[in-house]
């Protein structure tokens, strides 16, 4: 069963035995709509219930079929069918037990999240990552296996997609909450590497590398930075010549505020990975926070020729030519950015500031009002997020330099 095999070896002490879901006492299970249905319902009900309790998952599922078709709107029954489904590695069945449970309760979150669960055993990877959002940002109770379980299997469709920084910050919640695992430290390895694989399709000649970008992607979610750079170093002299290896660790120095040691090692990366963005990006965030704002534009500019449709590119170009004094380019940059990321608050920041310097002042004060509604919107977001790594993606578009946005459907607040 995957729930539990994924975490196997975790820290998952807060669930009993391998169950995967609410149980019928507990408040945040289905609940059944009432509804006329024949006598004979409830004896079939009944035994399904003590089937699955015996673990005798197909009488089970032939009792509950029996009794669904009895009673259609009987929640309970679809949610225990689905259950019995995923567990028994019947996935798409799973999809249409679930599919019927949420269509029927719309606001179950757990419905949802069991949903994209089956959908991504079944690589529907599109409808799988908008259904565990759903799960994720309706709630699931007290279900921590299954809370885990979502956060992990969107980070994995967050690798296939290349929303690293998204994977990192999930993976990096699960090991906050001492979840830790074999698969989750591969997929934190993934992560820093920015490889758009999955832990099981790992070529095992790349074992031990992947490995050890685990480890430090679970130092770096702890917060043992000492230890952390410790293990880059051993990485940066076993591996020099692996692409994103300079970069994370750059990352995590500017993370640090190391400015001058973070620069250095994110032109290694660029003499490295001279074809990739975002170590450019990534010193012109360096160079603004120390104020070199003529070589934040050239490194910039180099990154959106690399990516014209990165948002965070135009905003790094559009803040380094403000403070150097071209305004009007600046405009123009910041309103590409704004384009291609309209509820970035930073941006609307940014781009007002400009137009107040080009005496435009009710564009200016339109644009401040905008960033002070899109800033409280993230603000209010952030209290509901679970526990993060200090390397987490930022939607303000300052501090995490970003690709184009590949992510389907709509981002959760959760």
């Amino acid at each position: 069963m995957f729930l539990a095999g994924v975490f196997s070896g975790a820290a998952v002490a807060q669930s009993s035995g391998t169950q995967t879901t609410p149980s019928p006492a507990n408040p945040n299970s289905p609940r059944t709509v009432k509804a006329k249905v024949p006598p004979e319902f409830q004896k079939i009900a009944d035994q399904a219930s003590q089937a699955r309790e015996a673990n005798q998952d197909q009488q089970a599922i032939n009792l509950y079929l029996q009794a669904l078709k009895l009673n259609p709107s009987w929640n309970e029954g679809w949610w225990y069918l689905g259950t019995l489904y995923y567990d028994g590695n019947q996935f798409p069945e799973g999809v249409g037990a679930f599919h019927n449970l949420v269509e029927m309760m719309p606001d179950y979150g757990a419905g949802w999240a069991m949903l994209g669960l089956c959908e991504s055993e079944t690589h529907d990877i599109e409808n799988a990552y908008i259904h565990l959002q759903m799960g994720r940002a309706k709630g699931m109770g007290d279900n921590k296996e299954l809370i885990y379980a979502t956060r992990y299997h969107q980070a994995l469709i967050d690798l296939l997609l290349g929303n690293f920084e998204e994977a990192n910050s999930l993976l990096s919640s699960l090991v906050t909450q001492n979840v830790l695992s074999t698969n989750v430290k591969q997929a934190m390895g993934l992560a820093l590497l920015r490889v758009q694989l999955q832990p099981n399709q790992i070529d095992p000649s790349k074992d031990a590398l992947v490995s050890a970008a685990g480890d430090v992607g679970e130092l770096e979610a702890l917060g043992d930075f000492d230890e952390a750079k410790k293990a880059f170093e051993k990485m940066i002299h076993d591996y020099p010549s692996t692409p994103f290896v300079h970069y994370s660790y750059g990352v995590m120095l500017a993370e640090l505020s190391q400015y001058k040691e973070a620069e250095q090692q994110l032109l290694e990366e660029i003499k490295v990975n001279p074809d990739s963005s975002m170590p450019y990006m990534q010193v012109a965030y360096v160079y603004i926070r120390t104020s070199r704002y003529e070589d934040a534009l050239g490194m910039a500019r180099k990154a959106t020729q690399l990516v014209p449709g990165s948002f965070a590119a135009h905003y790094l170009a559009g803040r380094s030519l403000l403070e150097v004094g071209q305004v009007n380019e600046s405009i123009q940059e910041l309103n590409i950015a704004k384009r291609l990321a309209p509820t970035s608050p930073e941006v609307r920041y940014s781009l007002a500031r400009a137009l107040s310097r080009a005496h435009r002042p009710q564009e200016a004060a339109k644009e401040q009002e905008e960033f002070k509604r899109l800033n409280a919107r993230v603000e209010q977001a952030k209290q509901k997020l679970p526990p993060q790594s200090f390397r987490e993606s930022n939607d303000r578009g300052d501090t995490a330099p970003h690709e184009a946005p590949k992510q389907p459907g709509t981002n959760s607040p959760q």
